[in-house]
């Protein structure tokens, strides 16, 4: 299946989470940082990890979700996914596609073995006739 996206409005999970919280860091300032005191940040990415699932992979859909934040409060992972929702359907990420090239050593390699497996059955079939 093709796209129309670019492969580089995707990431991983991770890159999504650095991306997100490194916005908020810059939107809410020292209020998203004290927003997480005394809890786990390894708990905090997990949980926002599972929560936002695929929406945490495509760029388009977080910067929806950023543009659309009430920039009085830090959301919670739930209120974030729900904006993620509101952003559309996300994309089959386009597959880069690898096709072989020849090498010209290779062209003549194979034609060499072509020529070779035809002269063998001929002289098979000529055999055969006598």
């Amino acid at each position: 299946m093709t796209s129309n996206y670019s492969e580089y409005d995707f990431c991983t999970a991770d890159q999504g989470l650095d991306y997100i919280f490194g916005k908020m860091g810059a939107i809410y300032g020292a209020a998203f940082t004290r927003h997480w005191d005394g809890v786990d940040l390894g708990l905090v990415r997990g949980t926002w990890k599972e929560m936002l699932g695929v929406y945490a992979t495509y760029k388009p859909t977080i910067d929806f979700a950023l543009n659309s934040m009430d920039k009085s409060f830090v959301p919670s992972a739930i209120a974030f996914k729900d904006l993620c929702s509101q952003a559309g359907r996300i994309p089959v990420k386009p597959e880069r596609t690898i096709i072989h090239q020849p090498t010209q050593a290779e062209i003549e390699k194979n034609a060499k073995a072509r020529d070779e497996a035809i002269a063998a059955i001929r002289a098979w079939k000529t055999g055969v006739k006598a």
